[in-house]
């Protein structure tokens, strides 16, 4: 069975589980269990086995603190959350991510396929996008981003409980500039840069983090500004 399958096939068990918690619950056979509190935990369960199998460590460590925080009282650690075990699950995804550094793919690893004539791709989660204006978004699955085009003013990148990888692939910016907003919540984002681009970041941070993996062209060039916010979550930008 392929990654992309089990996962899907994942998500949709999950998902059937907390619909039959619903029921459950309103039927009265969960009493004095909290609904709210089994369904956060579905969710957070499957980060966490998404996060192994795409070796995220944010994404495993954070979901097992949000395990340990909703159910504080059943596990009797009480006393270390609820920022204890976050400030742990910040602190031991920065150090793993020190320790083990993702490679990356662009370098080691033939670029992914390009569209057929028809407009079709080998796999669905990979597009190509152009304009003056581009919006990139990754939810609940792993989808891949090429940006193309000429006169790119303003990118706009999602990432919510998902994984985002993005190329600027023979992008041209527009005043050789552009502003990216960038919005990652619990979930993971990558953006590979040319190498000879320069990327100044001013993004926020709660409980995420930002790596920066090489180095950029500090001396001019086409520019990068990244604003925006990681919620629980983590991005890199590979200058490639």
């Amino acid at each position: 069975m392929k990654r992309k399958q089990f996962k899907k096939i994942f998500w949709g068990v999950l998902f059937l589980l907390g619909a039959a918690a619903l029921l459950l619950g309103r039927l009265g056979y969960l009493e004095g269990v909290n609904f709210w509190s089994i369904l956060f935990s579905i969710v957070l369960i499957g980060l966490f086995v998404d996060g192994v199998l795409n070796r995220s460590f944010g994404e495993i460590l954070f979901s097992l603190a949000g395990l340990v925080i909703l159910n504080d009282e059943i596990l009797h650690l009480e006393a270390i959350t609820p920022w204890p075990v976050l400030g742990a699950a910040l602190l031991g995804t920065i150090g793993l991510n020190i320790i083990f550094p993702k490679h990356s793919k662009y370098k080691n690893h033939p670029a992914p396929p390009y569209p057929s004539k028809a407009g079709h791709f080998s796999q669905n989660t990979q597009e190509f996008v152009s304009g003056e204006e581009i919006r990139c978004s990754a939810s609940f699955g792993h989808s891949v981003k090429y940006i193309t085009g000429r006169d790119i003013s303003r990118i706009i990148l999602e990432s919510s409980f998902g994984n985002l990888e993005v190329y600027f692939k023979d992008a041209a910016l527009k005043n050789n500039r552009s502003n990216v907003l960038v919005e990652c919540s619990f979930g993971n984002m990558e953006l590979f840069v040319p190498a000879d681009w320069n990327v100044t970041i001013n993004v926020r941070r709660s409980f995420g983090s930002v790596e920066e993996s090489g180095v950029g062209n500090l001396s001019g060039g086409n520019t990068l500004f990244l604003e925006g916010s990681v919620s629980f979550g983590h991005l890199v930008i590979h200058h490639i």
